[in-house]
This record gives structure tokens, sequence and C-alpha cells, in this order.
């Protein structure tokens, strides 16, 4: 089931591999983004070998999906030669756009490619002079600051008719556009190359200076503290308003997260977006919306990144799981799924799927039977691909749920 492509505003979902990649294009997204094994700013993902970049841009291609290719790494003088052997390597594949941050790649890009391009959030575009200049060098879409305020967004457009794009979901770094330099600091891994190891989500203790080993725990909430790590960024019900200021392209963050959250989290995006564009009530879907996004694994929800709507507060930030993500169904003929945790007979699970026409077709399901090499058995292990009977059929890549 794939959903036909809306022309006037784009959804880009992340893809951390080929198979959440193709979750994306199923639930929803008009384009999606992804790396390869060099110079983007999640190296300690999976990533895609060249081979699987191929596969990546022809299957998104086939189901008429962008496809956006992330360069988005700050180059350091050693890496030139590196990147630019690199690009050689990528340059026959079709790429809708690809992505940057450093103007030096820009360089290269474009020497070697002609592809538009895209700037990444990095750059921290904030003001309509800004987006003349980057405008003036060639960049077709930018990514604006996450500190830009709706505000700010009306006055952009008013001044320039170039493509204009915001994170609208997932999570957010608490330092300016995410140039941080605390885990350089503390571990020795850069953040602008990649490899941030996320520091600001550490649990931290308070120590007085002539104590040393006194640790006091800082109390945030239960379980902890977290003083340095943002809420995550839901805008699901402020759609409306963003695309009324002039905005172009939704982007949802997570390509380290799960299968499951890229394709809850697309298809509840692109419904919200349709409903808009559609002439539709979104008040209607508010709360359906809300709920399921409170079903991925999430920190507490902010719409209000910096104060903009005067909501000034601070609260803890502990991480939210209400549900499990079991598996999916690779071959609805063959009752074949994915099993990604243990899934035992005789349990119940919510089955679901792309909403599609304004229809959302989830459903509970029941595991009826489970078998394996031919033998019925109890339970279907992680990280295998079992043949599981359950009492009402599965349609091609159904997700299997467990709320906890």
């Amino acid at each position: 089931m794939v959903l036909k492509t809306n022309k006037n505003i784009e959804l880009v979902a992340p893809a951390g591999n080929l198979e959440k990649l193709q979750a994306a294009v199923h639930f929803g997204a008009h384009a999606v983004y992804f790396g390869g094994q060099q110079f983007n700013l999640r190296a300690t993902t999976k990533n895609f070998s060249i081979p699987d970049i191929e596969q990546a841009v022809a299957y998104a291609h086939k189901h008429t999906v962008k496809a956006i290719f992330l360069l988005n790494a700050f180059l350091h003088e050693s890496d030139i030669p590196v990147v630019t052997e690199y690009i050689q390597h990528i340059k026959h594949i079709p790429f809708d756009a690809i992505m940057i941050s450093d103007p030096g790649m820009a360089l290269l890009v474009q020497e070697y490619l002609n592809i538009p391009l895209h700037l990444s959030t990095q750059m921290s575009t904030l003001n309509h002079l800004a987006v003349k200049f980057w405008a003036s060098h060639g960049i077709s879409r930018i990514v604006l600051a996450r500190e830009t305020t709706l505000e700010e967004i009306k006055q952009l457009r008013e001044h320039t008719d170039i493509e204009l794009e915001i994170f609208c979901h997932g999570a957010l770094c608490i330092s300016y556009s995410g140039r941080c330099l605390l885990s350089r600091y503390l571990s020795g891994r850069d953040a602008n190359q990649g490899n941030c190891s996320q520091p600001c989500r550490w649990k931290y203790s308070l120590v007085e200076e002539k104590r040393p080993g006194n640790h006091l725990d800082i109390i945030e909430y239960a379980h902890g503290t977290e003083i340095l790590s943002s809420k995550d960024l839901c805008l699901i019900n402020r759609i409306p308003d963003y695309i009324n200021a002039g905005i172009n392209a939704f982007k949802i963050e997570g390509r380290m997260k799960s299968l499951y959250y890229t394709a809850n989290v697309t298809r509840i995006y692109r419904h919200a977006i349709d409903t808009f564009l559609n002439g539709g009530d979104s008040n209607r879907y508010s709360d359906v919306w809300l709920n399921e996004l409170n079903l991925v694994s999430h920190r507490p929800y902010t719409e209000d990144i910096f104060n903009e709507f005067n909501n000034q507060s601070f609260d803890g930030i502990p991480y939210i799981r209400k549900a499990l993500f079991m598996g999916y169904c690779v071959d609805q003929q063959k009752n074949l799924v994915k099993v990604f945790n243990p899934v035992y007979k005789g349990d119940s699970y919510d089955a679901i799927y792309p909403i599609v026409n304004n229809q959302i077709h989830d459903s509970p399901v029941t595991v009826v039977d489970i078998m394996m090499d031919g033998n019925s058995v109890s339970m279907a292990q992680p990280n295998t691909i079992a043949t599981i009977i359950f009492d009402k059929p599965l349609s091609q890549w159904a997700i299997l749920r467990k709320r906890l």
C-alpha cells in the first residue's frame, strides 16, 4: 500500500537503513532522507553502503517518493580529498537533492554534480538576508534554524520564494541549531562530524568543591536527572499555522529510531497535512493524532521550543514508553512476520496501517498459532522471520505493537 505524493507540501521522513526507508515510503512520506557511510551527522547508525544507496533511491523512485541524500558533516581540511573521492563514487546516483551544512561541501557538490542543494538546519538560517545569501549560492531549499519563530517564518516568506523546511517532530538538541562541543569535550566524539555521544542526555550529580567525592543527587524526576536534556518537538497541532506561514516541507527527526517510530509518526503527520490541505477539520483528529504519537517512545512533547508562546516553565524530562514494537508483516500470503520482540501464542496486539483516504484501518489481532520449521511453537524469537497465524489476516507492512 503506497500513498500518492502530495505536490503542495512535502513530508520528509528519516531512513536509518533500507528497511526503515521502505516503511517511510509505505506509510506516507513524500520524501526520505538518509546518509552514506561517510560525511553525514549520524555516524553511529548503520547508514547505507553505495549498493544500499542505489537500491534505496530506486525503491523510493519506484513509489514516486523523493530521495534526499545527506552530506551534511562539517569538513576539516584533511576531509576534502576524501569527500572529493566519495562524491565520484556516488555521482551516478539520481538523488532528488543533497543536504549540506558546510559551504565547502556545497562547492564540491556543485563542481561534480548537477543536483539541487538543501541547506541543513545546522547553518542556523534565521533571517531573509541569510536566505538571500544562500539562494544566490545555489541553494534551492533551506531547513530553517529550529530557533526560528512562527512570526519570523511569515516575515521570511514575504521576502523570498525559496523552499522553506522545518523540523516538526522528534528529539531536540539543547545547543544552538545542533552545533554543540559538549560531546567532543567530554568524550572526544565530534557531534559536528556525526559522532555525538549525547552528553546532554546523561545523568548528573552535584559536587561541592570542598567535599570531593560527595555526590549529591539532583532530583528532577523519580529515575534521576538530565538537566541539559530537551523535551521532544511535536508540532502536530500547529501544522495549519506553519503551512499558512509559508512552509513548504515538514521534516521528522529520527534516523536512529525504530522502524515502528518511522512508520507511525510518518502516517500521523501525513494524515494531518492531508486533512488540512483537503479542507478537513484538524480538530476532529487532534486527540487521535496525539494518542498515536504518545504510543512511540519519546520524551515529554513541546511545541514551544524557546517560549515563543510565553509558556515559561521547566519540567522533568523522563523517557516515555507506552508501546512495544513487536514486528511487521513481510509476506501476507505466507503469514510471515519479522519479529523484533518475543511473540507468544495467545497474545493480543494492535495491527497498524497507513491512513488512506482519511480512513484509519488499525485493528486488534490475536496470535492463534506460531510455526517454526513446520512445527507449532509457543513463542517466536526476536530477530527471526516466523509464520504467525492471527485471528484475522494481516496486510503487507502491517506493524504490530503491544501496549504497555
